[in-house]
């Protein structure tokens, strides 16, 4: 990629990470949507014209690497995160048939066929994400959780084998005109979900532990309190207490379970699990893979979707749900559009 490039592509990605829309009018210019308050924030339009063409710099916003356009987008990165890209050369061949039995060893519809049409050789993004939480309860806890989102079938969780094992193979990002454009919106979307289940599962033991002093503080409270109004029942019974004497201690038990009330709902409160996440930063691999274009079929109901074969993991990988985003291998097709539904959902 030219330099110039790779100006423009970091501000790309900058772009779609707070929202916006971007789109290229040349190798050189960047037409860019962004929305108000980030436009505020940087000090721009609505809808500027990124280049970095000194000749076409009265019509558009002309950047270099000495811009303090991009010192402005880094200040709003420190809390959106950070993107970095480049790819990686494979100098294996990259065969492009043979993959029907692969395919339906690998990607098996309970209620419908899947078809292998070609295959050709193509270059995958697969991106990065890193995101950082913080966990509040009776104390706070800090994390980051991290997984590999496929850009082209938006299947997370998986794994790019061997591929960044050496540095030497990495190169720059592929040209534009070989890359494939990122939903990056799409992308967030089912990173922020992915992301969700990932948090929540590591919390479970700690959530766990909480639950358990929860109800060791609760068990201790309640004790505490109900040996305070037992007392009072007991002086009411052993003097015989009747009147005004026995209306002022019934009246001290009310207040006791008042009281009790009070507490528990306090300790529920203290104990009750805040999580709060934020991206932190992202990484785009550039892949050299093999897209096999396939065709599902359900009744009348045919569809086009594209599996993609890594020659760094050699195998298939799998496909996302359309309900629930997790990847599948088994899975059903609606009778509407043969859209790919997990096993979970389907039975629900």
């Amino acid at each position: 990629m030219k330099m110039d490039n790779m100006i423009l592509d970091t501000i790309n990605q900058m772009v779609a990470l707070q929202d916006g829309v971007a789109e290229w009018t040349s190798t050189q210019s960047l037409e860019v949507l962004l929305p108000p308050k980030i436009a505020s924030a940087l000090k721009l339009g609505e809808l500027v014209t990124f280049t970095t063409s000194a000749e076409d710099s009265s019509s558009s916003y002309f950047v270099t690497y000495n811009s303090d356009i991009l010192e402005r987008f880094e200040e709003l990165l420190s809390n959106s995160g950070y993107v970095a890209s480049f790819g990686i050369k494979y100098d294996g061949y990259l065969k492009k048939s043979g993959f029907d039995k692969l395919v339906t060893e690998t990607l098996r519809p309970q209620n419908g066929l899947i078809r292998v049409q070609d295959a050709l050789p193509a270059i995958t993004p697969y991106v990065l994400f890193n995101v950082n939480y913080t966990a509040e309860a009776s104390e706070k806890r800090l994390g980051m959780v991290s997984f590999w989102v496929n850009g082209i079938t938006g299947v997370t969780g998986v794994e790019l084998g061997d591929a960044l094992l050496w540095t030497v193979d990495r190169i720059a990002t592929p040209p534009m005109e070989e890359q494939i454009a990122l939903n990056c919106s799409h992308l967030l979307q089912i990173g922020s979900q992915h992301s969700e289940q990932l948090i929540e599962r590591e919390l479970i033991p700690w959530r766990q532990k909480n639950q358990r002093q929860l109800q060791r503080d609760r068990k201790r409270i309640t004790e505490y309190y109900q040996d305070i109004m037992g007392e009072i029942k007991g002086k009411i019974q052993k003097r015989n207490l009747e009147g005004e004497d026995r209306e002022r201690e019934l009246a001290r038990i009310g207040a006791t379970q008042l009281e009790l009330k009070r507490k528990l709902k306090d300790l529920h409160e203290r104990s009750r699990l805040e999580v709060t996440a934020q991206l932190h930063s992202a990484l785009i691999v550039w892949l050299q893979t093999v897209h096999i274009n396939c065709q599902l079929i359900r009744k009348k109901q045919k569809r086009n979707i594209v599996a993609v074969w890594n020659p760094y993991q050699k195998k298939v990988e799998p496909l996302r749900c359309s309900v629930s985003n997790n990847p599948v291998t088994s899975f059903y097709l609606t009778d509407e559009s043969a859209q790919i539904v997990c096993p979970t959902v389907w039975l629900s």
